[in-house]
């Protein structure tokens, strides 16, 4: 009886080949964007799960109050916040302080073999690590010592990544690089970590500088994990926090607070948007969006197969007709109309693979998410794919199944079955394609309000310009005199080429995130009160080459300005008391502490963003003095394709022929400073896709659907062109619906889609205004992509002789 099913079934779909591979290639669109979304959804959902104890790690948060008023939330806690609370609380059973060495200093690793050149590269991912962390975290050795709890002084574990880098082949256990004794190799942490750890050091090798000391309680620049209990309950455990910052922060604590937060570790990388984070974090946000995207597509695509399977069915009243006359019953046509249904999903399946396999390069680049061969051989992807493929068959399949066996078997035979489903079925398939293209309209503004919120921060005039400029990372650690020299040097050599503008230094650059801050500025109209202030250095030449806009006073003078000297931006001033930019200049700022307090002179204020425009713009001091110059910023008349490596070229020679034990790495400022619309970006032409995708999906059930109506109504078009009819007023006639429907679509989408894009955009503190063309260009859009689906085929009809028509049948 399955054979006899399955024959009739691969009949049918051969009989009918413009509808079957309709139906196929759009619940294979469907199919293929929600088994791309969900494996983008799962890989962002995975992060930091791999670990044996992840659901007992919890990251400490520290948020920090002046005043009352809370100045910043962190990533980082203070150094012996870990130990502390393991000592303290009977739930914390281990703890690990990591401290990134290389956040707050350019490292350079170097191997010096026996015979040959050094191997030197500048590392990004360099760790200090106390406490136990092996015993927190899943760390696979795969070479040297592989019971190790904690590292000893003057060690270091490497990744099997780093190692191949420095050592090729060759084993690189007992080695050293930068005095540290290599004592073991542990495999690459995975994608899906947000942590990227390549050199992992002991604690006590940093020990010697008083700003490591294990009972500093100011500076909070460390990452501290605790392993708890698993009976513990993390809410609990909070509460005894404040009594804890009391007991060990009490006597700094007068006008500043702090409050420490247990983050779970698997929630770090989708909910933590905090100062101090170790990456790029995801967005939970986003993620639920690209889920529910997923969904919708899948829906259109399975909506089109039932509005194809049951306009179809009026096709095929006589043949159920003829069935239920030789004993058929109800159960077996739809016993039939189901493995139909099985057997157009199975290859809607097939199909969704093949583009899978197709994509999956492309989607690699453009997600960071690796799909390869390998995606095949899960088996959780496979179960995915057979829930997709039995849910997708009855869902689908079911209701035209119980519609079509519904047929009385006198009138089936008569082939008079449009009055028995018209009321139902009918009502059923408005509903169904106003769904559809209610779905569409919505995606279609979304992606609108997604486009439009990008470009517009990155359009805003950021008050400075990054364009055209080549940064080098310097790797300074102090501000020498023999570095500032080799570096004034340097400046002269390149500013010797006409193509290059200028060149200025700095500590910070546009895009990065401020590391220095002081808490304890004061106010200008009460000293007793704190200003939270970051603090970085620029040189003399920064404020015009960068062409900044300087909005009072002037700007750093050689020779004059020292450290007795400031320039600050419009929120510094506003968070000092200054109702005008003016008001600041010659003013003497202070900070620390009553009896020492630092003190200089406001010179000048700026207006510039040095942060994307996700965020508010933090409050800068700016000094010429005092920190290294990490940053050497290159501006050019001109960086294109056709002379930037000319460019480049010349600006390594240069810095090589100065600095020959540094290594030369750059980075273009303007690429650097978009980074941080990354997230955005990669949501907007995800989203984008996936719409259009959709958009597809819900055309081509239209063409089909407007196919079979013309079809049906052919006689009575033969009749009309007789009587004079117009092909205009035909085309009317027959697309009228299907308008309407769009229409429909799009007032119900609208309320809708304002609310959900209303409260998006609240995460945004410099933001568009909604205009009415972004919800009214969709609904436009989809009725221009409806008419000329429908329209061909409707136009065909009408253009055709009218003596065929009233034969047809």
């Amino acid at each position: 009886m399955i054979k006899n099913y399955l024959k009739i079934a691969w009949r049918n779909l051969l009989r009918n080949k413009v509808f079957s591979l309709i139906n196929i290639l759009g619940l294979a669109i469907g199919i293929a964007a929600c088994l791309l979304i969900l494996q983008y959804v799962r890989f962002e959902m995975s992060y930091d799960q791999f670990h044996e104890k992840a659901d007992q790690i919890y990251r400490v948060r520290h948020d920090k109050y002046i005043n009352g008023e809370l100045q910043y939330q962190k990533a980082q806690a203070f150094i012996p916040t870990g130990e502390t609370m393991k000592n303290d609380f009977p739930e914390v059973l281990e703890y690990a302080t990591l401290f990134r060495v290389s956040e707050q200093i350019d490292v350079i690793m170097t191997y010096q073999p026996e015979e040959g050149d050094a191997v030197r590269f500048a590392e990004k991912e360099v760790y200090f690590a106390k406490g136990n962390f092996l015993d927190v975290f899943t760390l696979s050795i795969l070479e040297g010592q592989k019971d190790l709890k904690a590292l000893e002084p003057h060690t270091m574990l490497l990744s099997a990544s780093a190692a191949r880098k420095y050592f090729g082949n060759q084993s690189a256990i007992g080695k050293k690089l930068n005095d540290h004794t290599i004592i073991g190799i542990f495999k690459d942490l995975p994608k899906n970590s947000h942590l990227k750890i390549d050199f992992l050091l002991g604690w006590d090798s940093i020990s010697g500088d008083k700003n490591y000391d294990d009972s500093n309680w100011r500076w909070d620049g460390f990452y501290t994990y605790l392993l708890l209990n698993p009976e513990a309950d993390p809410n609990e455990l909070e509460t005894k926090f404040p009594e804890l910052v009391s007991r060990y922060m009490g006597e700094q604590n007068s006008q500043r607070n702090s409050k420490f937060i247990l983050q779970p570790l698997t929630d770090i990388h989708l909910n933590s948007h905090l100062q101090g984070e170790v990456g790029s974090n995801g967005d939970v946000q986003i993620v639920y969006a690209l889920l529910g995207l997923a969904v919708f597509v899948l829906l259109i695509a399975w909506i089109n197969y039932i509005n194809l399977s049951v306009s179809r069915s009026l096709d095929r009243v006589q043949e159920i007709g003829i069935r239920k006359a030789i004993g058929s019953v109800k159960s077996q046509i739809v016993k039939q109309f189901l493995i139909e249904s099985l057997l157009t999903n199975l290859l809607a399946v097939a199909v969704a693979l093949a583009f899978i396999l197709l994509l999956a390069s492309s989607f690699a680049a453009f997600t960071g998410i690796e799909l390869s061969l390998d995606l095949f051989s899960k088996a959780g992807f496979w179960a995915i794919v057979l829930f997709l493929l039995l849910v997708g068959s009855f869902a689908a399949g079911s209701y035209p199944a119980f519609i079509i066996s519904s047929f009385k078997t006198v009138k089936a035979l008569k082939g008079k079955t449009h009055d028995t489903i018209s009321g139902s079925f009918f009502n059923l398939r408005h509903a169904l394609v106003i769904f559809q293209f209610s779905i569409s309209i919505a995606l279609m503004a979304a992606t609108l309000v997604a486009y439009k919120q990008l470009s517009f921060m990155k359009t805003q005039n950021l008050g400075i310009s990054i364009d055209d400029t080549l940064v080098i990372n310097t790797h300074a650690t102090q501000a020498d005199s023999l570095f500032m020299r080799n570096l004034s040097v340097l400046k002269n050599k390149l500013d010797a080429y006409s193509m290059i503008e200028g060149v200025t230094a700095s500590y910070d650059i546009p895009g990065k995130e401020h590391l220095s801050n002081f808490p304890d500025f004061r106010h200008s109209k009460n000293p007793e009160e704190l200003v939270f202030l970051y603090f970085t250095r620029i040189d003399y030449d920064f404020i015009p080459e960068f062409k900044v806009d300087l909005v009072a006073g002037r700007n750093f003078k050689e020779g004059v300005d020292n450290r007795y000297s400031m320039i600050m931006n419009v929120e510094a001033i506003e968070a000092l008391g200054f109702e005008e930019p003016q008001d600041a200049i010659g003013y003497e700022v202070r900070w620390g502490s009553e009896q020492n307090p630092g003190k200089a002179e406001i010179v000048g204020v700026v207006d510039f963003r040095s942060t994307s425009l996700k965020q508010k713009n933090h409050p800068v001091a700016y000094t010429s003095v005092l920190f290294p110059f990490k940053y050497l910023s290159v501006r050019f008349d001109q960086l294109n394709g056709r002379n930037a490596q000319r460019s480049i070229s010349i600006v390594k020679n240069s810095w090589e022929e100065v600095f020959q034990e540094i290594p030369f790495d750059y980075f273009f400022l303007d690429d650097f400073f978009n980074r941080q619309y990354l997230e955005d970006q990669k949501f907007s032409q995800l989203l984008t896709i996936f719409t259009m995708m959709a958009i597809v999906v819900a055309c081509l059930g239209l063409y089909a659907v407007a196919s079979l109506t013309v079809v049906r109504r052919t006689k009575e078009v033969g009749v009309r062109k007789i009587l004079g009819a117009s092909t205009k007023s035909l085309l009317f006639l027959l697309s009228k619906e299907f308008f309407l429907l769009v229409l429909i679509a799009g007032g119900i989408s609208i309320p809708i889609m304002l609310s959900v894009v209303t409260e998006w955009l609240k995460k945004y503190p410099y933001r568009i205004d909604l205009s009415w063309w972004v919800f009214l260009l969709p609904i436009v859009l989809i009725l221009l992509i409806a008419m000329f689906t429908i329209g061909y085929k409707i136009i065909l009809s009408s253009l055709s002789n009218p003596v065929k028509s009233l034969k047809y049948e």
